[in-house]
């Protein structure tokens, strides 16, 4: 049987890292499990928290020989990119599986993942494969709503329009090799450094599957509460410049709509932290780029203009 390397970067949620722990632990796949926690910098009382619960834990998994913890305790606070950097230096295991703090596994989901890498690893190369699956997107206080990850296309173009297939490192499974040989994050993208790393990935030869079933495995619970707009867009923006060559690849109109979704993104999350200058001014933009998009936008929800 395999063994596992599950990385979970962390930041002040410890409520958020007790939900996605017990979903690990609900996991049907029998092989061992190794967590991986790198804490970036939490304040207290969250890291006295974080350090309770892997006590907790390690206590009532004892004896069990099925679930390690590993906490790495980052002296500050660096952002994402840099603590699944840490966990990518902290990889021990074949296998990978990344869970950010606050989401959940549904049981089923590790099982049916290793199904299909066993039958991979049978039949072909598998270190360049990413085993993917459909998820709930939750977002708060709303209900469940199944998306589904379609691998069966241009998946650089997918990745790129991101409404069928999402750059979400907990959807997936894969080998230690395939990440590794991806290289670093990027730690100048506080946001989407998981989009960046999928282009990569595929960008080297990496191939995306999707499981051979329609059901969802894991929840994504969404909320754009607290998150800067500018931030966003900036994001985007860096992205944009480092894979100019493939987004140009698919044409001037493609662009546009690229740029236009990203000030209508940025746009989204102002306006739901009340921003509602910065919102007007993502809109503009959008306008700018594409005004017939805009204004189908603006039928479709009801706006005024």
């Amino acid at each position: 049987m395999a063994s596992l390397d599950i990385l979970l970067p962390h930041y002040n949620d410890p409520e958020g890292l007790l939900l996605s722990l017990q979903s690990v632990l609900e996991q049907t796949w029998p092989g061992e499990m190794r967590v991986v926690i790198a804490d970036d910098g939490s304040s207290e009382p969250h890291r006295s928290a974080v350090c309770a619960i892997v006590d907790d834990l390690r206590e009532t998994q004892s004896g069990k020989g099925r679930l390690e913890i590993d906490l790495i305790l980052c002296p500050v606070n660096r952002g994402r990119p840099f603590s699944r950097n840490v966990l990518l230096d902290a990889i021990e295991s074949p296998y990978v599986a990344w869970l950010d703090a606050g989401d959940e596994w549904y049981p089923q989901k590790l099982a049916v993942q290793f199904d299909l890498m066993r039958s991979i690893e049978a039949s072909e190369a598998h270190h360049m494969t990413w085993i993917t699956c459909n998820y709930d997107w939750q977002w708060l206080g709303g209900d469940r709503k199944k998306k589904r990850q379609n691998t069966d296309q241009d998946q650089h173009k997918a990745l790129l329009m991101g409404k069928d297939l999402r750059a979400y490192l907990w959807t997936l499974l894969g080998s230690a090799a395939s990440f590794k040989s991806i290289g670093y994050f990027d730690e100048r993208l506080p946001r989407m450094q998981d989009l960046d790393y999928f282009i990569r990935f595929v960008s080297h030869g990496g191939t995306i599957r999707n499981v051979d079933t329609p059901d969802a495995f894991c929840v994504y619970h969404k909320s754009d509460i607290g998150r800067n707009a500018d931030e966003i867009r900036a994001c985007k923006a860096l992205i944009y410049d480092k894979h100019r060559v493939i987004f140009n690849r698919y044409g001037e109109n493609f662009c546009k709509m690229r740029l236009y979704n990203m000030d209508m993104l940025a746009a989204r999350f102002a306006q739901n932290n009340n921003d509602h200058k910065r919102a007007r001014y993502y809109m503009w933009s959008a306008f700018r780029n594409k005004p017939l998009s805009f204004l189908q936008h603006v039928r479709r929800k009801g706006l005024s203009a």
